[in-house]
């Protein structure tokens, strides 16, 4: 994604799109989760805060300890479970 005017917010629905293969040519998982990362370092962004959920959803089973980790950001971003 280059433009000027990227948010996390942008970055977090791109996202989601290539993780769940849903209005994009091809399902894209790890470039799904790029995306999400980034937003997540564009915090306090609106969009960061779910970019660290999904973080944390897409790690809880096979990588607890990162999956932790994400569960933290978005709780300190202010996600509401």
């Amino acid at each position: 994604v280059k433009s000027g005017r990227i948010n996390a917010l942008l970055l977090f629905n791109l996202g989601w799109s290539l993780v769940n293969g849903q209005g994009v040519d091809r399902k894209d998982v790890s470039r799904g989760i790029s995306l999400w990362k980034e937003a997540v370092s564009l915090a306090p962004d609106e969009g960061s805060e779910e970019a660290a959920w999904c973080l944390y959803e897409e790690y809880k089973r096979d990588d607890p300890k990162e999956a932790d980790k994400w569960f933290g950001i978005a709780m300190d971003l202010g996600y509401e479970v």
